[in-house]
């Protein structure tokens, strides 16, 4: 079974206790969702506020 790693800071993952968070992207002029698993919700903000700068 394939280990799941944090989108964000690229931590191992228990099974089961992962975040799903659906990413807003923006690619030039296009918006895009993403969904994502992230070890914690602070990950999941921190990544989002990311692809906002």
């Amino acid at each position: 079974m394939q280990k799941k790693e944090c989108a964000y800071c690229r931590k191992p993952i228990e099974q089961g206790k992962e975040v799903k968070n659906k990413l807003l992207l923006i690619r030039g002029a296009q918006l895009a969702h993403e969904q994502r698993e992230y070890c914690s919700v602070r990950c999941a903000s921190h990544d989002q506020m990311a692809h906002e700068a």
